[in-house]
């Protein structure tokens, strides 16, 4: 017996339907998933036991941008439709997502080159974060302007409404999508620089960490490109957007997982890389003693006890007598003392960062071969036993 034709139709109409309706919460709960996975990958790497600068600046940077897709999944979800207040929320974040490209790119720029210094002419890096605030206070101190809630969804720019709005609401719905170029603008640079990192891979002790940051900082330029296009056209193409920001966000946590150092890697491996880059145009003695500290301070391979004149010299792709020469005349130390001042230093922070760790263990951890010679080099460059520096340590406080 045969089904009539109309009710084919309409069943198959409302499986589609309910087919759509998972579909839709299924992608909904990706998109708000992210940003949250974001803050806690921020948070994570604040709770390392050792941080510096490039660790903060990292987390800054993952929280922004947890903050900044979570804004973006707000508007372009429907989420307002039902609820139309949410809007101010969604737009005071806006001056929020305008501080995400310039530590997003100073992260990277810090990873790329140790010379790097952030100076006060960076401040203007985060003008336009002080624009958009002003331009959303207007209305507060000069009454008059338009309530661009009233003008819902003003997006996206080529849409039929976009070009009716009065003019400051069209300046507060640019607002939502000038973060992600400027974004793109500012990380093109990095991302073309860090390019000699994926060319020099199979030379890299590490080609996983460094590859694995250039896919990543590649797929948050190229979310935010279809962000931004999304914006002009639809927002279909901005919920794209955030799916592909998420993947990379999930990315970097498998990675991080994996090689908890993932960032000193990553830094080590780019400058390696540059490294090699300048030398085959002619390395000059600047950058050999740049990279000799990267090796010591960045991949402390003054922990190897059988680490020698000839293998930094390798390293670096210079003649013993060269190397030997930079260190006389330049840094004005032998290589021992050289080694051995980074071994002490190293051994300081154990000292007082692993209190139940042996005095030996240390002694074997930053690279000397005997207890004896460990106390005695340890004794000399810091003016006590090993020993008796943990317990002044511990008489400060």
């Amino acid at each position: 017996m045969f089904e009539p034709a109309g009710a084919v139709k309409r069943r198959r109409s409302v499986f589609r339907g309910r087919m759509g309706g998972v579909t839709g919460t299924v992608i909904h709960f990706l998109m708000f998933f992210g940003p949250l996975f974001a803050v806690i990958i921020a948070v994570g790497q604040l709770a390392r036991t050792r941080k510096d600068s490039t660790d903060f600046i990292f987390a800054s940077s993952f929280f922004g941008m947890g903050i900044w897709m979570f804004q973006i999944s707000l508007y372009s979800s429907g989420v307002m439709d039902s609820w139309p207040y949410v809007y101010h929320l969604v737009t005071w974040i806006v001056p929020f997502n305008f501080l995400v490209p310039p530590l997003m790119g100073l992260r990277y720029r810090l990873i790329i080159s140790r010379e790097y210094q952030a100076g006060a002419r960076h401040l203007l890096l985060f003008a336009p974060a002080a624009a958009s605030l002003i331009v959303l206070l207007l209305p507060v101190f000069l009454p008059g302007f338009p309530d661009p809630l009233e003008y819902y969804p003003g997006l996206p720019v080529l849409g039929n409404r976009f070009g009716q709005l009065p003019l400051y609401c069209k300046i507060v719905f640019s607002m939502y999508f000038l973060p992600n170029l400027y974004l793109i603008v500012y990380m093109a640079p990095v991302l073309i620089r860090m390019s000699v990192v994926w060319k020099q891979w199979r030379h890299n002790r590490y080609p996983g960490a460094a590859r694995a940051g250039y896919i990543f900082a590649a797929i948050i330029v190229l979310s935010n490109v279809i962000c931004f296009a999304g914006n002009l056209f639809s927002f279909g193409v901005i919920k794209l957007s955030i799916l592909v920001a998420n993947t990379a966000t999930v990315f970097v946590f498998l990675v991080t997982q994996r090689k908890p150092d993932y960032l000193r890697l990553l830094q080590s491996e780019t400058r390696r890389a540059h490294y090699e880059k300048t030398r085959l145009r002619g390395l000059d003695v600047d950058s050999i003693i740049t990279r000799l500290y990267e090796i010591m301070e960045d991949e402390k391979a003054f922990a190897d006890e059988e680490l020698s004149l000839k293998d930094v010299a390798a390293e670096l792709g210079v003649s013993l007598h060269q190397l030997s020469e930079v260190l006389n005349e330049r840094v004005k130390k032998n290589f021992k003392t050289f080694v051995n001042e980074f071994r002490v230093e190293e051994a300081k922070k154990l000292l007082v960062e692993e209190p139940e760790r042996s005095v030996l263990s240390i002694g074997v951890a930053v690279g000397f071969n005997s207890n004896t010679t460990f106390c005695t080099v340890f004794a000399k460059m810091a003016g006590c036993a090993p020993g008796q520096y943990r317990k002044n340590f511990r008489a400060q406080f």
